[in-house]
């Protein structure tokens, strides 16, 4: 279950980090923006694919959970899990975002310096931008956190239980939400040193 919350945000996060600019200057997500940027996110992001496929097999070596047996229906029933969750976390957050009408997209710092950008980022993993570009809580973002921990309980082995080990892996995913933050603010620099290499 640990690899399966491990990269629960990870699909789509290119798509998901823009620029912050000031109130003024902002300009709220048009309705087919926000369709556009869900399917970004699911099913057109190959990275989620890639990342069910990656946390399968995690959870495959793992034998998580047991009951779920090893061979490639095991591995079948583990992609499809995967799947399942990134597509929750997606829809809830994005869904409860376009009904309250806040930004589910992530928002760079236009400042500099390592410290700085990563409290930006540890910041904005719990604030967004309603259409007026003010800044609110994201209620939806943990909606989708706590959602992506407790629905799939429902199709795991009996022993599991929403209450208690769905609201334990909301609370991992909210910190790995936060950590996968801190990597969408440095994207660019890293993206850029590894072209550098090549």
């Amino acid at each position: 279950m640990v690899f399966l919350v491990g990269a629960v945000t990870v699909p789509g996060s290119a798509q998901t980090a823009v620029p912050n600019p000031p109130v003024a200057a902002y300009q709220p997500l048009t309705n087919q923006q926000r369709w556009d940027h869900y399917l970004q996110d699911t099913v057109l992001s190959p990275g989620l694919y890639f990342a069910s496929l990656g946390v399968a097999a995690g959870s495959q070596l793992a034998h998580d959970p047991p009951e779920w047996r090893q061979g490639f229906a095991g591995y079948s029933r583990r992609s499809a899990s995967a799947f399942g969750v990134f597509t929750i976390q997606a829809t809830v957050h994005q869904g409860a975002a376009a009904a309250l009408g806040y930004d589910p997209r992530y928002r760079r710092c236009d400042c500099g310096g390592f410290w700085r950008r990563s409290g930006h980022a540890i910041k904005w993993s719990f604030l967004t931008r309603n259409a007026s570009g003010q800044t609110r809580f994201d209620v939806p973002a943990l909606a989708g956190a706590y959602g992506a921990g407790m629905l799939p309980i429902f199709w795991y082995p009996h022993r599991f239980n929403p209450l208690t080990d769905g609201v334990r892996i909301g609370n991992q995913e909210v910190g790995f939400y936060v950590g996968l933050n801190v990597l969408r603010e440095f994207a660019p620099e890293i993206k850029q040193r590894l072209h550098f290499k090549h």
